[in-house]
């Protein structure tokens, strides 16, 4: 009866050139991107708050349960 064994092999285990020639990442390069993806933006976090309190300000007198129905109904519409 003939078994396969496998030899597990990982990144850490490997230099940066090696890394390199084969196409992968690690661990840190990964986290690099990640933060540099989301600093991309342009929309602050500052823009973002004021147009949700322009947009609570509009269904402000609906109650809550009437702003819930909107919002949901708008979050459904945004998906289209």
């Amino acid at each position: 009866m003939w078994t396969l064994n496998f030899m597990s092999l990982n990144l850490s285990d490997l230099n940066p050139e090696t890394i390199q020639k084969l196409g992968l990442q690690t661990e840190s390069q990964k986290q690099n991107l990640k933060v540099n993806k989301t600093r991309a933006s342009k929309f602050t976090k500052e823009q973002v708050r004021s147009h949700a309190i322009k947009c609570l300000a509009i269904i402000a007198p609906l109650s809550q349960s009437e702003r819930e129905r909107v919002l949901d109904h708008a979050l459904k519409i945004n998906g289209v």
